[in-house]
């Protein structure tokens, strides 16, 4: 039987959360391989594409958080695929380059992830591709405001400290402002 989007999923959020995990579950066809994810590929083709990089420009051109930024560094290097250089215009600010591997893994995900894009949008004519991209682009661009790294994560709940009455939150004791 084919699972059909039923009407009441028939909005942009949950569309677009759908069509996320069916991108990402291409690019990891791809990408798994070679025991990245899709979004240390994006790390690797970014510090390709952009050879003067550094970590902070990195984190704003994926739209991820700085934290999450430096973990994907951390493992990048641990492979051997990225290394970071402090900058000599700014010593807090390191710059990105790849290793040869890097760049040997770029060139072959690169390949593969040309052919995981035309199979996603597969289902469109080619013309209905042209107009598909250039309609996430408006979308996108027009609310660009919205697309904060962590954007709709809750925190998480705080543990009760061990001088708190049980059940009660630090700073949660039911005063009334």
């Amino acid at each position: 039987m084919k699972l059909k989007v039923a009407p009441l999923h028939r909005v942009p959020a949950h569309l677009a959360r759908r069509f996320n995990q069916i991108c990402v579950g291409i690019g990891d066809e791809v990408t798994r391989p070679f025991d990245l994810s899709p979004i240390e590929f994006a790390v690797i083709a970014a510090i390709s594409d952009d050879p003067s990089l550094d970590q902070r420009r990195l984190a704003t051109r994926l739209a991820i958080d700085t934290v999450s930024t430096s973990k994907l560094l951390d493992r990048l290097e641990r492979l051997r695929l990225v290394r970071r250089k402090v900058s000599l215009d700014d010593r807090r600010s390191k710059i990105l380059s790849l290793t040869p591997r890097g760049m040997e893994i770029r060139l072959e995900i690169g390949a593969g992830f040309k052919a995981a894009h035309a199979k996603i949008m597969a289902p469109l004519s080619p013309d209905a591709q042209k107009q598909f991209i250039e309609l996430l682009i408006r979308l996108v661009e027009g609310n660009e405001a919205y697309a904060r790294p962590g954007n709709g994560r809750r925190k998480p709940a705080r543990r009760p400290s061990p001088k708190s009455p049980k059940g009660e939150q630090d700073g949660e004791r039911g005063v009334v402002a």
